[in-house]
């Protein structure tokens, strides 16, 4: 039997992968904390050859979540699996479980990719020959988790994420960075997604500013990080804002911890039929309750239905316009709601013009 403890329309391409190995199939329900699932667990200790875990479900701290999964290894005589759509070989719950002697992962984000993924675990497959075929590599990253961590919280954060590929994600942090320099702060962009974006903008025009050694492009104003390696001294500049460009959800890669830790969280969705599956796949998970949504393309007749839908997220809706070229700001409205700042560059004015006219009165005094 092979048992998928988590959300069911997730496990659901184990169904073929059991048919195929002439096995039965059974689901333990999703939960935040994965202390509440020992029991349900337990009760197929007899029969249960495979346990796979999706991970992605527990708020609990990984120390938490590796030594539950590590406890009820020794309870149940049945290989571990762990699904880990989305997360990468160096995600510390990940990397810590390979260290402690789990070996079978699922990170393909594909449907076709998880069920090759599965059968390779069944089959022993990666623990003879491990994750090269998948470019997964089990190891820790430069700087830790916690340094960076430390360092974000003096500063202002905003993460920015996209429900699907080519729904405009990259185009709307490099908009929020665009509206903090129009107001008047300090703000730059970090890619921590594999598209290579930024160094697409290197290679294709040449009055791109490119600083090798910390990973930094400039181009039309915006300072541009690239190199996650070299996150900590990215964090080190002297920015009041970080805007973090996270990608696709879902993708190899994708730092949903990371993302979460964020002052600001930000998802881009759309509504099309091919979109929206996604686009509500994050709106009733409850990691993402604090999360603001940017929809766009949406024409504005559909604007009240998709209220109606957000099921108590209305207040973190908001409606983009076509913005044509990432580097010109566009429309201000909806980012004085998520992000609302002081407008420094208005007080600046302000204030040049108060002491412009304490000169002229000076000189009518003499």
């Amino acid at each position: 039997m092979i048992v998928f403890v988590g959300n069911k329309e997730k496990g659901f391409f184990c169904e073929d992968i059991a048919k195929k190995e002439q096995m039965e199939i059974s689901y333990v329900a999703e939960n935040l904390h994965i202390e509440n699932q020992i029991n349900s667990i337990l009760r197929y200790r007899e029969e249960c050859k495979y346990l796979v875990f999706q991970i992605e479900q527990y708020a609990d701290d990984s120390e938490v979540i590796i030594d539950t999964i590590l406890k009820i290894k020794t309870a149940i005589n049945a290989k571990i699996i762990i699904y880990a759509v989305g997360y990468s070989g160096s995600s510390k719950v990940v990397l810590e479980l390979f260290n402690k002697g789990i070996k079978n992962f699922i990170f393909g984000m594909f449907l076709a990719d998880q069920k090759e993924d599965l059968d390779r675990c069944i089959s022993g497959y990666y623990e003879s020959f491990g994750y090269e075929s998948r470019g997964i590599v089990f190891s820790a990253e430069e700087e830790s988790e916690e340094e960076i961590i430390a360092t974000e919280k003096s500063k202002q954060t905003i993460g920015v994420a996209g429900s699907i590929a080519r729904m405009g994600t990259t185009t709307q942090a490099l908009q929020i960075v665009k509206y903090l320099l129009f107001k008047g702060h300090s703000a730059a962009y970090i890619e921590m997604n594999n598209h290579g974006f930024v160094k697409q903008l290197k290679d294709n025009y040449s009055d791109a500013k490119n600083d090798e050694n910390l990973g930094k492009i400039t181009f039309q104003g915006v300072d541009m990080f690239y190199r996650q390696d070299k996150l900590s001294k990215v964090l080190g500049q002297d920015y009041e804002y970080f805007v973090y460009d996270y990608g696709v959800v879902g993708e190899n890669g994708f730092n949903k911890v990371s993302f979460l830790e964020k002052k600001t969280q930000i998802f881009v969705v759309g509504s099309k039929p091919s979109e929206f599956d996604k686009t509500y796949d994050v709106i009733r998970n409850n990691f993402y309750n604090d999360v603001n949504y940017i929809f766009n393309f949406v024409p504005k007749t559909e604007h009240k239905d998709l209220l109606e839908l957000m099921g108590g997220k209305e207040n973190k809706t908001f409606f983009s316009t076509i913005a044509c070229d990432p580097f010109t700001l566009g429309e201000m409205d909806i980012y004085k709601s998520i992000i609302p700042v002081e407008d420094l560059m208005e007080e600046k004015k302000t204030k040049k013009g108060f002491l412009k006219g304490r000169v002229k009165h000076g000189k009518k005094s003499k």
